[in-house]
């Protein structure tokens, strides 16, 4: 009984998959223009790693490796020691840039692709500047979302820290990384639902995780192969280097994202729950031409 029931789920499973890829083909040409999007603002965060980054990872090093031969005495060796300062708070300025230039674009792809994909799961057409003012007009919910994940991953722990002697510091840092361990594949599974609810129901933080903690009931053990099976994809693509990695990461995302906005509305369908129509939103007035993404 338990091997039938696990055959169906994989069914399942195969069954979302193959539905996000037809929803992918559905809509060609809004699909690959989001993707195209995706693409160039990774590709931009690629190319800014490579000529700062990278760079300044490289000098820091070749002047690190240069000190241990010099004079401590010398004036060459106090030169080199500034030259070394100065690389670290270059690296340091340059790190900063980078987090908020990638925060940012991670962003916009997660509304412009999650929109793209409720569109056309629900087969509704708009045009270029109404799908524009759409994704960005719910840009609240997934920066809400962000903050209390850098709240609980980073923020939470350097509190503890302060307020905290080491020994005890530690010992809650391993409870809370033994129950991350346990309890990663829920967690995912609430996060990617929480991102697609944050954007398509606009609702901000914790309250958008707890919306996408109701919704999964009855859904966890469809999603936790979902994720399994993302997280094999990942780590498998996560071995390859260069531009190569860079497409196929960027085209691995944005389908787990399409995935989950299917599996958004199969949890409000599961749980008898109907989805707005994201047209109705109150400045939108359609026009009956020039639409983007129109099917043939």
């Amino acid at each position: 009984m338990g091997r039938f029931s696990f055959l169906n789920l994989l069914k399942e499973v195969v069954g979302m998959l193959n539905e996000s890829r037809k929803l992918f083909l559905k809509n060609k040409k809004l699909m690959f223009s989001v993707l195209v999007f995706s693409l160039l603002l990774n590709g931009l965060v690629y190319l800014f790693n490579i000529l700062t980054i990278t760079l300044e990872i490289t000098n820091l090093t070749q002047h690190l490796k240069l000190l241990p031969t010099m004079d401590p005495s010398s004036a060459e060796y106090i030169a080199l020691l500034m030259e070394v300062f100065a690389d670290f708070g270059l690296f340091g300025v340059s790190s900063d840039i980078f987090g908020v230039v990638y925060f940012i674009i991670n962003l916009l792809s997660v509304l412009v692709i999650v929109h793209a994909s409720a569109l056309t799961y629900n087969d509704e057409n708009v045009n270029c500047k109404d799908f524009v003012v759409l994704s960005l007009k719910s840009w609240k919910g997934p920066l809400f979302l962000g903050y209390w994940l850098f709240f609980v991953t980073i923020l939470f722990p350097l509190l503890l820290l302060s307020t905290a002697s080491l020994i005890s510091f530690a010992v809650v840092t391993c409870v809370l990384l033994v129950l991350f361990a346990l309890f990663a594949s829920y967690l995912a599974i609430v996060w990617y639902l929480s991102l697609v609810v944050s954007v398509l129901e606009e609702t901000y933080g914790i309250q958008a995780l707890g919306e996408a903690v109701k919704i999964a009931k009855g859904m966890k053990p469809k999603l936790f192969l979902l994720n399994l099976f993302f997280g094999l994809l990942i780590f498998g693509l996560a071995q390859i280097e260069t531009l190569v990695s860079l497409v196929m990461s960027t085209f691995v995302v944005m389908f787990v994202l399409l995935t989950y906005t299917v599996a958004f509305f199969q949890c409000k369908g599961h749980h008898g729950q109907d989805v707005e129509s994201l047209r109705d939103a109150e400045y939108t007035t359609l026009p009956t031409t020039s639409r983007i993404g129109a099917l043939p």
